[in-house]
């Protein structure tokens, strides 16, 4: 192309672009109404932004409070999950509380008003145990502390308290009329004891039997309420002490009665008596074989009693040797007129509640209770010594042998008031036989006084015969009583 076609090329372009120009500038004038609209809806569009930031703002709000209301809710929600737990640890404690606390029907019927009777026991000895762990239970350390002060728990220990008075209260009466009433039997009915002609074994194996019945109550009572033991005790030994006296006059009676013995001379040394006395003495062996059956009968079973006492009224003492020991001073039990098949030992009520030491103040209750228990008893033993010394009064020395055999035997605790008996026994023969020396003594002096030219030459053969008489009585026994009466 040449220089003036490009010019007018030139030209052409500018035309154009003039033409384009004013085209645009027609169509931007022939546009605004739509620019206006484009305009108002960006406005328009603006104002949405702007009214979506303030709600998005306002939702952000809301959602933090959401937020935090979820996260208290979910606080609140672990909380009461967590008292729901302990709710239930809580009931369930109190379950446990209100069965410790809830006194069984059963139970309450026994305590109150239930049967002594034999057939009974076993549910009053489960209601005893029921309450003793009861009571127990309410205590610390075996009850939490916190639990102690609840009012609910004062109010069921108070009730429980009460079910225990009351139920020793009716338990102690009726033991003290169960007591009164098996002596009261036995002492009606004559076939117990010693009748005319009949020499009567004391027996005791059925009494012994229907007290243990009520050995279980009487250890439950102790663990209960230890102070009603005392009139229970009292209540036993005034009983029982009418039945042993009762036996002990009534075989001491016929044992007198039943022995044949001629009465030696009291007044051996007698001037006027002669000497014709000294080989006619009558055998009055007879009158210490009565007195030897008396204590071979009557001291095994004072020793058996005592013992029996001792462990069924819950005294913390040691046993007794059984019968058939020392304690029956070595006789092999040959005058019984029964047969020894009954036992008068003491069974072991109960080994579990044995205790290995004692208190001496318990040592010192039973020691008491046994001076009510045997009281009384040692009369017919002393006058049965009387009746042997009046017979022949020699006869005081083979007794007294016997005594000291018998009192040699006794060495435990519960036989301490028996040791006294046979102290006093000992005591007893001993003044009786004092009694006889000095009687002989008096008779030489008043008969020096009235034969001064015989002196004592008249009594020297009468001597003889009353020493070589006491030399045979002795048999190996203690020489003291003896000995003395020699020295006077």
């Amino acid at each position: 192309m040449g220089i003036g076609e490009a010019e007018a090329f030139s030209e052409r372009l500018k035309r154009e672009l003039h033409a384009l120009e004013a085209a645009n500038v027609h169509a931007i004038l022939e546009s605004e109404p739509l620019v206006d609209e484009v305009l108002q809806g960006l406005e328009a569009a603006t104002s949405c932004v702007d009214d979506m930031d303030d709600w998005l703002g306002m939702f952000n709000v809301k959602l933090r409070h959401m937020r935090e209301d979820i996260e208290s809710i979910e606080s609140r929600n672990n909380k009461l999950e967590m008292q729901s737990v302990n709710n239930k640890s809580l009931i369930e404690e109190l379950d446990k509380l209100l069965e410790r606390l809830r006194v069984p029907s059963e139970y309450a019927a026994c305590l109150t008003g239930g049967s002594f009777d034999e057939a009974r026991m076993l549910q009053n000895v489960e209601a005893c145990e029921w309450l003793t762990g009861a009571l127990r239970g309410l205590q610390v350390p075996n009850l939490d502390p916190s639990y102690a002060k609840m009012r609910a728990v004062k109010d069921k220990r108070a009730e429980l308290e009460k079910l225990k008075a009351t139920f020793v209260r009716r338990a102690s009466e009726f033991l003290r009329n169960y007591f009164a009433s098996l002596v009261d039997f036995m002492i009606g009915d004559k076939s117990y004891f010693s009748q005319r002609g009949q020499l009567k074994r004391p027996d005791h194996a059925d009494l012994r039997y229907k007290c243990r019945t009520y050995a279980r109550l009487l250890q439950h009572l102790k663990s209960l309420d230890k102070s009603c033991l005392g009139p229970l005790r009292k209540a036993y030994c005034s009983s029982l002490n009418l039945l042993l006296r009762r036996e002990a006059r009534e075989f001491a009676n016929e044992l007198r009665a039943s022995t044949k013995a001629s009465r030696n001379p009291t007044v051996w040394l007698e001037a006027s008596t002669g000497g014709s006395q000294s080989g006619n003495s009558a055998d009055t062996s007879a009158v210490s074989d009565a007195y030897a059956k008396m204590l071979t009968i009557f001291i095994p079973l004072l020793v058996d009693e005592s013992s029996f006492f001792a462990h069924f009224m819950c005294f913390e003492v040691p046993a007794l040797a059984p019968p058939g020991g020392v304690a029956n001073g070595g006789k092999s039990g040959s005058y019984d007129d029964d047969t020894n098949d009954d036992d008068l030992g003491i069974m072991d009520i109960d080994d579990n509640d044995s205790k290995a030491g004692k208190t001496s103040a318990d040592l010192q209750s039973l020691n008491e209770s046994l001076q009510d228990l045997l009281d009384g008893i040692q009369e017919d033993f002393y006058a049965v010594v009387d009746w042997a010394y009046k017979i022949d009064p020699l006869r005081c020395i083979s007794m007294h042998g016997i005594t000291e055999r018998y009192l040699s035997g006794q060495k435990a605790d519960a036989a301490g008031f028996v040791r006294l008996l046979l102290g006093a026994l000992e005591s007893k023969i001993s003044m009786q036989f004092s009694k006889f020396v000095d009687e002989a003594c008096h008779q030489i002096e008043r008969n020096e006084r009235n034969v001064r030219q015989m002196g004592v030459l008249s009594y020297i053969p009468r001597f003889a015969t009353l020493a070589t008489r006491m030399e045979q009585y002795i048999q190996g026994q203690s020489r003291d009583l003896v000995d003395q009466a020699y020295t006077k």
